[in-house]
């Protein structure tokens, strides 16, 4: 696991939170953070934006979210790996603490890239045989760095309304 603060120049950072905290910016509700629509009656609930899933263009924001994620892909110095998958994430409040269920993002070999847009208390926690290993603080223009065959799980801000995040997967070329 790798950490990076200040992984984007600060005027790309500035525009990314502008075109995110839009009016504009269509959000989509899933009744599970971790498992889509597949799980009901949950309070797993979160809001996501969807910019790029198997190599395939899902968003008009493609060109700049791309864009910025080639340059977090170059601070990890991943020249060899693809960017396969963008999703943009948006959690929010419940007023106590609600750590979302363990999952990988793919069976496929791969990495994960986690940017988080704005400061929150919504950790990211880290798995090996169900037990938490590590946690991440959501930290403005911060990026961790994984292996995507480890589960990880978000969680419900307390103190803070909305935690952002940026979520790259990255196949090798080879």
């Amino acid at each position: 696991m790798k950490v990076i603060k200040d992984c984007i120049n600060k005027s790309n950072l500035i525009e990314f939170q502008n075109k995110i905290n839009s009016l504009n910016f269509p959000w989509y509700f899933l009744e599970d953070s971790a498992f889509g629509n597949k799980m009901k009656n949950t309070i797993n609930y979160s809001f996501s934006h969807t910019i790029l899933l198997d190599n395939n263009i899902l968003s008009s924001y493609y060109d700049f979210v791309y864009s910025v994620s080639m340059q977090i892909k170059d601070k990890f110095k991943l020249n060899n790996y693809k960017i396969t998958r963008l999703r943009l994430g948006l959690t929010t409040s419940y007023g106590e603490k609600i750590i979302n269920k363990p999952h990988i993002d793919s069976v496929k070999n791969h990495k994960v890239i986690l940017f988080y847009l704005n400061n929150s208390d919504g950790d990211t926690y880290f798995y090996k045989n169900n037990k938490i290993i590590n946690s991440i603080t959501p930290e403005e223009n911060k990026s961790v760095l994984f292996d995507g065959n480890i589960y990880h799980s978000s969680s419900k801000p307390i103190k803070n309304s909305k935690r952002i995040i940026l979520n790259i997967n990255l196949e090798n070329e080879k």
